[in-house]
């Protein structure tokens, strides 16, 4: 497993991932703190998951040249910022590449634009931007959901087609 990134989130998550016993690089955000190139990294791991701070040098950083790289059967996982991935290089990538799965928890813009592939490619996996949730804020984020739904009900539009 590849974490790109190696501040206070990757560094949880490397504590997190101990007890599975997994062969994991990090590769931190600075090119002068690296013992390992991205493209070590994603041509090496199975699993590449984005951890990069927001800052302008990470902006589309990471590009189709490194997700062409990754393992057949390799997943991606952004957890990050939506401005560190080139989207529409990424979207080439898996449309030519479908072994590889993309997990994207994080999009730009958020939600992405209506028609984007993103949507539908079968190996794009989007999540509703929970990471990091924790304690009350998951209750508040899941009452505020259970509100949007009960209102959606209540709204005449939604019978229109004729079956309740």
């Amino acid at each position: 497993m590849a974490l790109i990134g190696a501040g206070a989130i990757s560094q949880a998550l490397q504590r997190l991932l101990q007890p599975f016993y997994l062969d994991v690089l990090v590769v931190p955000s600075r090119p002068e703190r690296r013992t390992l190139t991205l493209e070590e990294a994603f041509s090496r791991a199975w699993v590449v998951s984005n951890h990069l701070p927001a800052r302008p040098d990470n902006q589309g950083i990471l590009n189709g040249e490194l997700f062409y790289r990754m393992r057949e059967g390799a997943v991606f996982i952004n957890t990050g910022r939506g401005l560190q991935v080139n989207e529409p290089e990424l979207i080439e990538v898996l449309l030519a590449r479908p072994d590889l799965t993309a997990i994207l928890d994080v999009t730009k813009p958020e939600p992405p634009v209506a028609g984007s592939l993103l949507y539908t490619l079968p190996n794009v996996q989007l999540t509703s931007h929970i990471a990091g949730s924790l304690n009350n804020e998951t209750r508040r984020l899941v009452n505020y959901i259970l509100d949007q739904f009960q209102q959606w009900l209540k709204a005449p539009e939604c019978f229109n087609s004729g079956t309740k």
